[in-house]
């Protein structure tokens, strides 16, 4: 057995420890990742079945009474929904989950942002970007048109009803329909 020197086994002993901290580290940040994307993914699957209870355990303490509120039109839908996950970040207690959600041919791609309690539980905190696929506004436009054109409205009324559409989608208001204003003399 070769024999070797103090300091030369204290340095090995130092190594091997420090390569054991850090593969315990990296499997935490692993596990943490991992725990992120699960909890992001299963509130858009509860998002989708409608499943109140489980919204809100995902959902932080402050923001649980919004479950009721989150009921959605896609919820009837028999489509499938297709989730995939983009990018996680996590800083501190805090993380972004970037998703990918498709349904019958539409796509958005929400951020969900979430807190770690201090049980060390995530939770949803708050969910940003979550903007209407450009494609169903052009299907909801051009259904619009089509409408219009069957009661026998003018084309350039037609188009102008559109455009005034757009516009206060863009501008984030809404249009009146101008038969319910009409003023009899």
């Amino acid at each position: 057995m070769v024999s070797r020197p103090l300091s030369q086994k204290f340095l090995i002993s130092a190594l091997v420890v420090s390569g054991l901290y850090l593969i315990i580290l990296g499997a935490q940040r692993f596990y943490e990742h991992y725990q992120v994307r699960q909890i992001a993914l299963e509130f858009v699957s509860a998002l989708e079945t409608g499943n109140q209870a489980r919204i809100r355990a995902l959902l932080t303490p402050e923001k649980a009474d919004l479950a009721e509120q989150l009921k959605q039109e896609s919820q009837d839908s028999t489509a499938p929904l297709d989730c995939r996950v983009l990018d996680v970040k996590i800083e501190g207690g805090a993380a972004q989950v970037r998703i990918q959600i498709q349904k019958e041919g539409y796509a958005i791609k929400p951020d969900i942002h979430l807190l770690k309690s201090q049980t060390g539980v995530w939770k949803v905190a708050s969910i940003s970007q979550a903007k209407v696929d450009p494609l169903w506004y052009d299907q909801e436009d051009r259904k619009y048109r089509e409408e219009l054109v069957k009661q026998g409205v003018p084309p350039q009324e037609v188009q102008g009803r559109v455009l005034a559409k757009e516009l206060a989608r863009s501008l984030d208001t809404s249009v009146e329909d101008p038969a319910q204003d009409a003023v009899t003399p």
